[in-house]
């Protein structure tokens, strides 16, 4: 929910089916018709904070002609991403632009002390303008509840073993790595895997991941629950006995702070910013690249080890809890009122 001093706004830009690669050409567009909505609102702006690099775009040309500083947060980085998985459908000029937008703000605001390693050694030193502020996860709608109740909830059989993966179908998430490594599970008639995301007929990836489970027999043992909603995704994580993340890179990993939070242990591969949430051997387990053996028997571990399962199941709430929105949020505000201080005292100079 967003506080009671935040609002949420819809600006339309373009056609609602518009191709992925073809957004970038409606940042004029947008940036346009968010200064016709402030104008006509009568709005004045102190600062402008922009994610990803469409949205980063259309922050620097507001910046500039608003005349006032601009924080930028990309999450993830065209160069992180094609070094982890060459192949991909990213913008030819998305590398370049978010070069230009890391010269041109006034703050990178990252989660991580991975990602100032990953812009350091990829687009250059800027770290005279990048702050690391650690996120947060909303406390109130995800926190441990009865394994049992939320079963019920989702006429889930409460003998079962169940394996969790949330996000997108993407190549990126290596759900090829999980789906085998389910394959490799000794109690995997016991096991059922979860998958909650987006399903579309015409994503390619999702078709092969389908096919996957087909050839690997594993029909009655995969269950593709399609996009759910943020706020009902609580009653699965509780619900599950393990949440795998078996990704090629994650900037961060949101959805691995919301299923610790409602300690269920995790299951991750060893890549970008999850080190920094998963404690290896404590709150879950860290798991190479592309090593399905890897993550087939860490997920058997917490699954046979009931006494692990609820010591991992304990830390992994604790350093969730340690991880509030209040603190993340309060660190962001003081850094905005950095900036906005840092660019009026220019402006008088």
């Amino acid at each position: 929910p967003l506080g009671t001093r935040s609002k949420l706004v819809h600006i339309s830009a373009g056609p609602i089916e518009s191709p992925k690669n073809e957004l970038i050409n409606l940042v004029f567009e947008f940036s346009r018709n968010i200064q016709i909505y402030t104008e006509y609102e009568g709005l004045h702006i102190d600062i402008l904070h922009s994610h990803y690099w469409l949205s980063g775009l259309v922050g620097d040309l507001l910046s500039e002609s608003w005349e006032i500083p601009h924080v930028i947060t990309f999450h993830t980085l065209a160069k992180t991403k094609s070094r982890a998985l060459p192949v991909g459908d990213e913008h030819t000029s998305r590398s370049a632009s978010e070069y230009k937008l890391m010269c041109r703000s006034d703050k990178i605001l990252v989660l991580t002390q991975k990602e100032v390693q990953d812009i350091d050694q990829l687009y250059g030193s800027f770290s005279n303008k990048i702050a690391v502020v650690p996120p947060g996860v909303d406390l109130e709608m995800f926190h441990q509840t009865d394994k049992d109740a939320a079963r019920n909830q989702l006429n889930i059989p409460r003998q079962n073993n169940v394996v969790l993966f949330v996000g997108r179908i993407d190549p990126i998430k290596g759900l090829d790595v999980l789906v085998k490594a389910l394959s490799m599970i000794s109690s995997v008639e016991d096991t059922t895997l979860y998958i909650v995301g987006g399903n579309e007929e015409s994503n390619e990836y999702y078709r092969s991941i389908k096919s996957l489970v087909v050839e690997m027999r594993l029909d009655d043992k995969v269950i593709f629950t399609g996009a759910i909603a943020h706020d009902n995704l609580a009653a699965y994580y509780s619900a599950a006995d393990v949440f795998v993340l078996p990704s090629h890179y994650e900037s961060l990993g949101f959805v691995v702070i919301e299923a610790m939070a409602c300690g269920t242990p995790v299951v991750a591969s060893r890549v970008g910013g999850i080190p920094s949430i998963v404690e290896h051997g404590s709150t879950g387990y860290l798991i190479p690249w592309r090593c399905p053996e890897a993550f087939a028997t860490q997920i058997e571990v917490l699954l046979k080890n009931k006494d692990l399962h609820s010591f991992m199941s304990k830390e992994a709430i604790k350093k969730a809890y340690s991880l509030s929105w209040d603190a993340s949020s309060k660190k962001a505000a003081d850094l905005y009122g950095e900036v906005i201080s840092g660019s009026i005292n220019t402006q008088v100079i």
